[in-house]
């Protein structure tokens, strides 16, 4: 943010520069405003100014692009001719190259500090924020403002030896500065000494050692070029942002540094009187070389999406002080004011040809982008358990990926096992965020606990998200698996309505809404048991498909997870699930064609042990004939006359032939061989 002032900007585009105008071409030109004030008969306002752009910080370079846009030349800084030899100047200055890229200095005798400066500097500056020190301060603040350049003064009287040192501190260094604050300078920052103390820390404050009072007769003057990133690190840990640090950050014109210090000496004799002695100082390692960039026309219309001639290209160019040269009838050869930092490649041009030729006369237009769509298959399976579960009555969450550092131990999940994980974060914001989750039931049972805490009961809630686990053949050392994992609790239909009594999840539920996400991909699957210890004994089972294992379903073990904040009081059975999205593959929907002939559908209520599973009591059943369509669990019971091992269960079985009416002699054939086969290998009889 700057805040330029209109009568000073007036000095540059005259007396009768309007406001309104002015305001007008600066937003034209894609500039942006945060409010002005009226302070006396001036009108100081805001501009946002972005890091790529430090020749918007101070009023030259405003009033360059007021100048540039109705055609007129741009002002420049006026050019001295001063004597220059560094080896006669009054001070030996040494200098580290790496750190400074030009320092100029000039000595000036004579001068009273104590002298009053013309009433308009001290209004411009405190209009804009800065306040009066003395008469050689208030006139280097002017000069920046004007121009740009920073610029420093020293007390020649108060630099021990007669020398100055522009280098990296050697240590850590206590300094007071100016204002009479204390800071700490640490190893590396830049510093200019006298080799006793610290006279300045480059680019940002000057101490009070070297400060110039109002009783200074002599002074050095400084302007230079110091390293950005080096001040922009320093200005942010010493907590100061001082006017020049915060141009040196950016990036200032070394081409204009020496002509700068010398307006500004000469400015400063002339309202504090004093001599420039001869001669000055100039350092600059690295010569100036204009820059040159090449801008094709074709490149610039198919990027801005309009059709300028090359003449015309060259015209918005030179209006704003671009040298341009054509080499041919597309490439043109364009030199970069050297105030401009930001035009480093060709398009950066071409973003300056669009903001000149002007952004409203830009027609916009809808490109016309030949790509190739490819169909991201996760992404895709999200929706669509997204639309599943939604429409079975469940609620989405989000949730971290970490989860505590003791989660396995929670869940008796033992090293080696599947979803075991010790991949821990290095530098954790907590205790409870430490570990990557392996699984989401930590986090959704979490979830579940954390709504009964707050009498949100009877829930189904799921998540899509990933887990994580170490494996040394990806690049990163870890495998991310996109995830789905749903959990129920408590009530799903509660009474009323023609019910005398509340329902709540079952397993069978939790067996069906797998069923159901499952066929919306119309991928087959089969359940195999599993010995996860979180689990309810018997109800853990590995969910199957395509020959690997893709998930897990079963009923939490409450008593085994009590650590889990709030868990206590999710008082009925929790049912979980959770699956890889990445490993459905789906199968290929086949049209089926039902038979015309009628189905017979029967009922048998068998006495099983417990350890045998339906899916294997169907496999022997549909074995035994083509004619058996379908074995369906209707029921299970238990009674206190029943052993321990041992329940009743009741399935459904349909039969059905594409040829005939199944006949009753039929049907009992069938029967006779998979009762057989079921009491020979299971010991499975008819409940009597």
């Amino acid at each position: 943010m700057f805040k330029f002032s209109l009568n000073w900007l007036r000095d540059y585009c005259g007396k009768d520069a309007n406001y309104d105008d002015i305001m007008k071409k600066l937003k034209t030109q894609g500039f942006e405003f945060d409010g002005n004030q009226e302070v006396k008969d001036d009108i100081v306002t805001a501009i946002e100014v972005k890091a790529n752009r430090p020749d918007m910080l101070y009023h030259m370079g405003i009033a360059r692009e007021i100048k540039a846009f109705d055609g007129e030349p741009v002002p420049t800084i006026s050019k001295k001719q001063f004597a220059v030899n560094n080896e006669k100047f009054p001070v030996k200055i040494n200098i580290d190259n790496s750190v400074c890229k030009r320092f100029c200095a000039v000595k000036i005798s004579g001068v009273n500090a104590s002298a009053q400066v013309p009433e308009y500097i001290k209004e411009r500056l405190n209009a804009l924020g800065i306040n009066s020190v003395n008469a050689v301060v208030d006139i280097g603040n002017y000069t920046m403002i004007d121009i740009g350049q920073p610029i420093h003064a020293y007390d020649a009287d108060k630099i021990v030896g007669n020398k100055l040192m522009v280098s990296k501190a050697n240590e850590n260094t206590k300094i007071t500065t100016f204002s009479g604050e204390t800071s700490e300078i640490k190893s590396g920052d830049i510093v200019i000494s006298d080799g006793e103390d610290i006279k300045c820390v480059a680019g940002i404050i000057g101490t009070d050692s070297a400060a110039v009072k109002e009783n200074t007769k002599d002074i050095i003057l400084e302007a230079a070029i110091f390293d950005e990133v080096s001040v922009r690190l320093t200005s942010r840990r010493l907590k100061i942002s001082t006017p020049s640090s915060f141009r040196f950050e950016r990036g200032v014109d070394a081409d204009s540094t020496f002509n700068a210090l010398m307006n500004c000496a000469e400015m400063i004799t002339k309202i504090c009187g004093g001599k420039i002695e001869t001669p000055a100082f100039d350092n600059r390692p690295e010569k100036s070389e204009e820059k040159h960039v090449n801008l094709s026309v074709k490149n610039s219309n198919r990027l801005i999406g309009i059709s300028l001639d090359q003449k015309t290209v060259i015209n918005c160019l030179r209006k704003y002080n671009f040298k341009c040269k054509p080499i041919d009838e597309d490439l043109i050869k364009v030199s970069i004011p050297s105030y401009r930092l930001d035009v480093l490649k060709e398009v950066d041009l071409i973003e300056e040809v669009a903001r000149i030729y002007g952004y409203d006369n830009i027609k916009p237009v809808m490109p016309t982008i030949m790509t190739s769509y490819h169909k991201n298959k996760v992404w895709s399976n999200m929706d669509i358990i997204r639309k599943t579960l939604g429409g079975l009555g469940f609620g989405e969450t989000i949730n971290y990926s970490f989860i505590p550092a003791d989660t396995m131990k929670i869940f008796d999940i033992d090293e080696g096992e599947d979803i075991y994980s010790d991949l821990t974060i290095q530098n954790p914001i907590a205790g409870a965020y430490s570990l990557m989750r392996p699984m989401m039931a930590y986090s959704l049972l979490s979830c579940l606990a954390y709504n009964y805490s707050i009498n949100n009961n009877n829930l189904a809630l799921f998540e899509l998200g990933r887990v994580y686990f170490k494996d040394k053949s990806f690049d990163t050392g870890v495998r991310e698996v996109d995830t789905c994992g749903f959990v129920m609790s408590g009530v799903r239909i509660p009474r009323g309505f023609g019910s005398d009594k509340d329902i709540k999840y079952t397993y069978y539920d939790l067996l069906n809404y797998l069923e159901i996400v499952m066929n919306s991909f119309g991928q087959n699957f089969e359940l195999q048991k599993n010995e996860y210890k979180f689990f309810e004994d018997g109800s853990g089972y590995n969910i199957i498909a395509n020959g690997e294992k893709i998930g897990f379903i079963g009923e939490i073990n409450k008593s085994k997870l009590i650590k889990i904040p709030n868990l206590k009081l999710v008082k009925d059975k929790i049912f979980y699930c959770e699956f890889y999205i990445s490993k459905l593959a789906g199968k290929v929907k086949k049209i089926k064609f039902e038979s015309k002939y009628p189905p017979i559908k029967r009922l048998y209520n068998f006495m099983q042990r417990r350890d045998v599973t339906a899916k294997e009591v169907e496999t022997v059943i549909k074995s035994s004939s083509d004619v058996v369509r379908d074995v369906v669990v209707k029921d299970i019971y238990s009674d206190k006359n029943f052993s321990e091992n041992e329940h009743a269960v009741l399935y459904e079985v349909n039969y059905c032939s594409k040829e005939h009416t199944l006949t009753s002699e039929e049907i009992e054939k069938i029967e006779k061989d998979f009762l057989e086969k079921l009491n020979s290998k299971f010991g499975i009889k008819f409940k009597s």
